[in-house]
């Protein structure tokens, strides 16, 4: 199993990433230069009129409130949101409890994110050679607060 930053990718109709996949900071030096590479893969690898559907976390996406929680009757779920607006991270801390025969079993999770402006994203797609549209929805599925989808087409004239 490798980065999703450094997979390789075969040629294909269409490459889909949903859920804020290309902010975690699963490599050390994830930046908006290491989006760009992947950027240059994946065009790469489309076919004429393929498409690339992906969406990501913008620099606020950790406003509203910093704790939330979840619950049933045999799980709970507590999540603490902490973003960094000199850094552009946001921090991520889930702690879940599931009900297993008559105890409860406690995991915690902590995510990071680096938060990218979607202007500087699309830039990026652009000059890579996309023909790029923003989304605010997925069909009648609106984003989270805080995140922006992308429709990025390879043009049938790039081969």
């Amino acid at each position: 199993m490798g980065s999703l930053l450094k997979s390789k990718l075969p040629q294909c109709a269409a490459v889909t990433s949903l859920g804020e996949c290309l902010n975690y900071l699963f490599d050390k030096n994830n930046s908006i230069g290491e989006l760009s590479r992947l950027f240059r893969r994946v065009y790469a690898s489309l076919k004429p009129d393929g498409l690339f559907i992906f969406d990501i976390a913008e620099p606020g996406r950790g406003k509203g409130p910093r704790q939330k929680h979840r619950e049933g009757p045999d799980w709970a779920v507590l999540v603490e949101v902490n973003e960094d607006e000199r850094s552009g991270r946001l921090t991520r801390r889930i702690t879940s409890f599931r009900k297993v025969g008559k105890l409860f079993r406690r995991n915690e999770e902590v995510h990071h994110l680096q938060l990218y402006k979607r202007s500087e994203v699309a830039k990026e797609l652009r000059d890579v050679g996309f023909g790029v549209r923003t989304v605010r929805a997925y069909g009648s599925q609106p984003m989270i607060e805080g995140c922006v989808g992308f429709v990025a087409r390879k043009s049938h004239r790039s081969i």
